[in-house]
């Protein structure tokens, strides 16, 4: 009777996908060379590393959705107005080759050649929530590519997206913790204005990244370039450890 009742057990458990442990991601790459156009034609460069998770409920289909929809932005060159329409990465890919192909007839003289690199990374996952990270690197002539971070953060139970209001229970007062852990990393004294040493806030006021995301053992704030200093500067990054910043988690 024990026997017949734990390979039921098992099965239930393998079959309904319960466990975090069965829902694992797979990585997968894409490049130009997967395109048939560039086979006989000089094509940009295009290096994609991503994570498929393997159709099993809602939750697989709304993070390949989130992650396929990042790629499609990061190789879209057409009217910023407009969102991409790409459906695959394959069709998306294509495009940015065909706006590649159209700029230079167009401008034969242009020496720039254009390439994109595109990275999706899990970061933290636990019995709650499951983080992604996403990065992109891209270059269209000019004096300098364009790079971007951000972090998603999901339900891994439903694959809900969360929002930052949404992860803690105390946002106004996890924003003023971090911004004491600012200061400090910083070297940035209480009394003094947090646009010290180069920063500049909008109206002279800390506030919180546009996306928070979670490595294994830290909150992880990522301000991208441009974001809270000159697009010269480095990405400004603070990590606050998770021990630190419990009591301000839902």
């Amino acid at each position: 009777m024990n026997l017949r009742f734990w390979c039921l057990f098992f099965l239930v458990v393998v079959f309904c996908g319960c466990t975090t442990e069965l829902f694992q991601p797979q990585p997968r790459s894409f490049s130009q060379g997967d395109l048939p156009s560039c086979a006989s034609r000089d094509c940009p460069n295009i290096a994609i590393d991503y994570l498929l998770y393997a159709p099993q409920n809602n939750r697989e289909i709304e993070l390949n959705t989130a992650i396929n929809s990042f790629i499609a932005a990061s190789l879209y060159l057409e009217d910023p107005s407009k969102e991409p329409t790409a459906l695959t990465i394959e069709a998306a890919a294509k495009g940015f080759v065909d706006s590649y192909w159209r700029d230079h007839a167009e401008f034969p003289d242009l020496a720039a050649e254009y390439f994109v690199e595109a990275l999706v990374t899990e970061t933290f996952r636990d019995e709650l929530l499951l983080s992604l990270e996403f990065k992109q690197y891209k270059y269209t002539g000019g004096a300098h590519g364009y790079q971007d971070l951000m972090y998603i953060n999901f339900d891994i139970k439903t694959g809900e997206k969360l929002t930052n209001q949404t992860l803690f229970k105390r946002y106004d007062a996890l924003s003023a913790f971090a911004e004491t852990k600012f200061r400090k990393a910083f070297n940035i004294p209480e009394q003094s204005s947090i646009n010290a040493n180069y920063f500049w806030f909008d109206g002279n006021t800390f506030t919180m990244p546009n996306s928070l995301g979670f490595s294994q053992d830290s909150l992880v704030l990522h301000y991208n370039q441009h974001e809270i200093a000159s697009y010269s500067a480095a990405p400004v990054i603070l990590s606050i450890a998770l021990a630190e910043v419990k009591e301000f988690m839902k």
